[in-house]
C-alpha cells in the first residue's frame, strides 16, 4: 500500500531498517517505479527541511530550547544526553513523511482524470451567416452538452463517415455519455488512420481508461503519442503521475 511504502522509504533513508529489510527495499527499488519516486521525493523534501532548519533566523533560540528539553527529557539511564542532531534528524524525518504524504494525497490536486481530461474546442470554419448542423453540433459540444451533441454528431457521422473531425468529437461525446465501448471503437479506428486527429484520438482513449482507473491501459495509449504531437507534453506529465 502507498502509506506503507512512504513509511518504509522514511525508515530506509533514516537508517532504521535492519540489513535484511534494507536489502529487500533495495531489491524492490530496482523495478518499482512508484517506490523510486517516493525515495526521490523524500530526499528532496528532507534536504529542503534541513536547509530551512539551518538557515532559519530564529535557529539559535530553537537550538537553545531544544538543548534544554534534551537535558530535561531525553537523558538515558546512564545520564547520557541524546544528541540534538539526532533529535533534529527525527523532526525533519517525520516532517518529510508528512509532507510527502500530503503531496500524494493532497485534496487540492483533485482527481487525475479531472486534471487531464480536456478535449480541444470544436472549431468550425465560418461558412456564412446561415448556421449549419455542424455549427450547432460544435455549440453543443463546446457547451459540454454531450447528450445533445452526441445526437447531432451521430447524424453528421452517418452522412459523412470519413470526416475525421466529426468522428473524433462524436467518439468523445459517446465516452462522455458512458457509451465507452462504442466511443473507443470509433476513436481507435481514427487512430489507425492518418488524419490530424490521430493523436487526439489516442489521448481520448487513454482518458477513457484513466476514468476507469486502468493505469496499464492508460499508459499503453499515452505512450503511442510521439514528441511531435500537440498532446505529447500533457501525456508525459500524466505518465509521470501514474
Amino acid at each position: 500500500m502507498t502509506e506503507d511504502k512512504i513509511l518504509w522509504t522514511a525508515q530506509y533513508v533514516e537508517g532504521d531498517l535492519n540489513e535484511a529489510e534494507r536489502l529487500e527495499f533495495e531489491n524492490l527499488l530496482t523495478h518499482d517505479e512508484e517506490l523510486k519516486q517516493y525515495l526521490a521525493d523524500y530526499y528532496d523534501i528532507h534536504s529542503s527541511l534541513e536547509l530551512e532548519l539551518a538557515d532559519d533566523a530564529c535557529r539559535n533560540a530553537l537550538v537553545g530550547t531544544l538543548q534544554d528539553l534534551n537535558r530535561e527529557h531525553f537523558t538515558t539511564e546512564q545520564n547520557k544526553v541524546v544528541k540534538l542532531s539526532s533529535y533534529l534528524r527525527w523532526v525533519s524525518g517525520v516532517a518529510a513523511v508528512l509532507v510527502l504524504g500530503m503531496l500524494i494525497w493532497a485534496p487540492w490536486k483533485g482527481d487525475l482524470y479531472e486534471q487531464f481530461n480536456a478535449a480541444p474546442q470544436m472549431n468550425v470554419a465560418e461558412r456564412g451567416a446561415e448556421k449549419t448542423d455542424l455549427d450547432e453540433a460544435a455549440t453543443l459540444f463546446n457547451g459540454k452538452k454531450y447528450n445533445e451533441a452526441k445526437v447531432a454528431l451521430a447524424k453528421l457521422n452517418c452522412a459523412d463517415p470519413q470526416n475525421a473531425m466529426v468522428a473524433y468529437y462524436y467518439g468523445v461525446s459517446l465516452m462522455e455519455t458512458n457509451e465507452v465501448a462504442k466511443g473507443r471503437l470509433l476513436l481507435e479506428d481514427l487512430f489507425k488512420g492518418e488524419s490530424v486527429y490521430k493523436y487526439d484520438a489516442a489521448y481520448a482513449v487513454a482518458m477513457s481508461y484513466l476514468k476507469e482507473d486502468k493505469k496499464a491501459d492508460t499508459k499503453f495509449w499515452l505512450e503511442k503519442i510521439p514528441d511531435s504531437a500537440v498532446q505529447y507534453e500533457k501525456a508525459q506529465q500524466l505518465l509521470k503521475k501514474l
